[in-house]
């Protein structure tokens, strides 16, 4: 969007008047891809699982859209009642910037209900329900087989490979090395020294931890789960309300993804305090 306010702090934004306007329906499709790309969680864009049928999640964008609308005006409220800060700047963009991307990830379930047509989404939602019949009887066989399942600990580094894989390219791959560090703005040989280490990093070279300053870029820009990506033991102890428990336990991709009430949470619980990556703990 031209009128969208740049990444200085400028005076003079009136936030909800740009979101307003914007019309995702007269996008074309390769900008509805993109919001789709970018909300991959309301829009199922590009997963190697079947989709949620559509109708729900039309639903849920619908829902995500005023969701948002909300999130700005509670950012609005702030800069009122505490004055326009670079804070308060930085955080009415980001919720603007969020806004439209819902109205665009709405307006692709849109369109995908209207091309898929009424056998169209009724085969949807039977191929959906028969693959969490099918997944379930997988978990099912597996605990049989080997009892409760008990994950095995992962490194900091191959979280951050888990958060790139977990992010798809525009062609349905996931992203490089290179075209993951361009998105963080983050030096691609630093980024690629990050993802070095044998497994579990039991025995990883000192010399690669992984820095702070990538690790808040995947929970701010990406949004990857902080608990899961900062605390060794989330994998074994996590809090049972959260919707993605059950990923965390099971290591699957969902884990990666975290609503932003639980990256509230992580920012107003002031964690990590101290980070020690020493012997792979958080202090």
């Amino acid at each position: 969007m031209k009128n969208l306010p740049g990444k200085e702090m400028m005076t003079g934004a009136d936030w909800i008047k740009i979101l307003d306007p914007f019309d995702p329906t007269v996008l074309e499709e390769k900008y509805i891809n993109e919001c789709a790309r970018r909300n991959p969680y309301d829009t199922c864009y590009r997963w190697d699982t079947p989709p949620r049928p559509i109708e729900e999640r039309v639903r849920h964008s619908q829902w995500a859209v005023k969701n948002e609308r909300q999130e700005l005006e509670g950012c609005v409220r702030r800069i009122e009642e505490e004055g326009l800060s670079p804070l308060t700047y930085k955080l009415a963009r980001a919720a603007l910037i969020k806004a439209i991307g819902e109205k665009g990830a709405a307006e692709y379930n849109r369109r995908e209900y209207e091309r898929l047509g009424e056998e169209g989404r009724r085969m949807q939602a039977e191929e959906y329900t028969q693959w969490e019949q099918e997944w379930e009887a997988r978990r099912e066989a597996q605990e049989e087989d080997i009892g409760w399942y008990d994950p095995e600990p992962a490194s900091v580094h191959e979280k951050v490979v888990r958060v790139r894989k977990g992010l798809k390219a525009s062609n349905g791959k996931p992203l490089t090395q290179r075209e993951f560090a361009k998105i963080l703005s983050y030096p691609i040989n630093k980024y690629a020294e990050a993802e070095k280490t044998d497994r579990y990093g039991r025995n990883s070279d000192p010399e690669s931890e992984v820095e702070y300053e990538l690790l808040e870029k995947l929970v701010m820009i990406c949004h990857a789960n902080p608990y899961w990506l900062f605390d060794p033991d989330c994998e074994a102890d996590y809090a049972e309300d959260d919707f993605n428990a059950e990923a965390v336990l099971m290591g699957d991709e969902a884990c990666v993804y975290a609503p932003v009430d639980v990256i509230l949470r992580w920012i107003n619980e002031g964690k990590p305090r101290v980070t020690s990556w020493e012997d792979g703990r958080v202090e």
